[in-house]
């Protein structure tokens, strides 16, 4: 089974063994700090454009990368190649949302292993994952019963650390004094985790003078530009948690009595979800785009290159 924390700790150790840090790395493939953290602690990996320089950089195959230790030579000279096409084609794939390629790509990968002769555990692994992929589905929550299951740190596990987003911003469990007008959180996890939720919520008066004072004392970041965003016209922006690589978490307000907060966490600079489907367009940022191959997407990723 592919795992990410494994291969992170494996990326740390091939790291120190060169002798450099962190910002040291980023500086070779011209990434950030952040992005090298995010590795090597298995909350994300490289892009598979990355995944070559990187292995270059540390003295590791790709082969090695995916299973996560030191591994002697395989006997057919492609075999990194033609992991790095099966990674660069199954990323395309996830991109677009084409689960049924995927799942036929991951036959085709096992197909070509066979004919290599060479299955060894890193192919094994990234095989397991694709195949993994082609069965996952979207799940979405609506009863606000079961918001403590879903949300903060209480959450069951595959909802509590959401790649590190705060979630403060929400409230940490629904208050009584305040009627729910709307709960949704949806879950999609075909390689990386990505969640939507928003929860909209009518306050008394009071009730709603201490939530606008709470999210006003919130250390919110900036965050327009980041995937086309301009602001918010429609409503008042009352605290924002904003990251250039996995989205936004964010608390609205009419200025009357109604607070809706929303979350946009996904992986890759995209979602694998048409999302609009699952949020009404007026929660949205102005400008808002996070489908596969956006703007912002191709300009980071050029930028990562240069």
């Amino acid at each position: 089974m592919f795992d990410q924390e494994k291969i992170g700790l494996f990326l740390a150790q091939a790291r120190k063994e060169k002798g450099w840090t962190q910002a040291e790395l980023a500086e070779k493939l011209g990434v950030s700090n952040r992005s090298i953290s995010r590795w090597e602690t298995g909350k994300t990996m490289p892009d598979y454009s990355l995944l070559s320089p990187l292995c270059g950089a540390l003295g590791l195959s790709v082969n090695e990368l995916f299973a996560a230790e030191r591994m002697p030579p395989p006997p057919v000279p492609q075999y990194d190649e033609n992991m790095l096409r099966i990674v660069k084609e199954y990323q395309r794939m996830k991109k677009n949302a084409r689960l049924a390629l995927i799942a036929a790509l991951a036959v085709a990968g096992v197909i070509l292993s066979f004919f290599l002769g060479f299955v060894i555990r890193g192919g094994l692994a990234a095989m397991s994952m694709l195949g993994l992929a082609a069965s996952a589905r979207v799940e979405v929550y609506e009863d606000p019963a079961a918001y403590q299951e879903l949300m903060g740190e209480s959450a069951r596990a595959q909802f509590r650390t959401k790649w590190g987003m705060d979630e403060t911003i929400f409230p940490a469990s629904i208050p009584g004094d305040a009627r729910v007008e709307r709960y949704k959180m949806v879950y999609y996890d075909p390689w990386d985790a990505q969640y939507l939720s928003y929860l909209v919520l009518d306050y008394g008066d009071a009730a709603y003078d201490r939530e606008c004072a709470r999210l006003a004392a919130y250390p919110s970041t900036p965050y327009r530009g980041y995937y086309g965003v301009t602001g918010f016209s429609d409503w008042r922006l009352l605290a924002m948690y904003a990251d250039a690589y996995q989205g936004f978490v964010y608390a609205l307000t009419d200025g009357q009595s109604r607070i809706i907060y929303v979350e946009l966490i996904f992986c890759n600079y995209s979602f694998d979800i048409e999302y609009e489907e699952y949020i009404p367009a007026a929660y949205l940022p102005d400008g808002f785009d996070a489908h596969a191959g956006n703007a912002y997407e191709r300009a980071e990723t050029a930028r990562s290159r240069s």
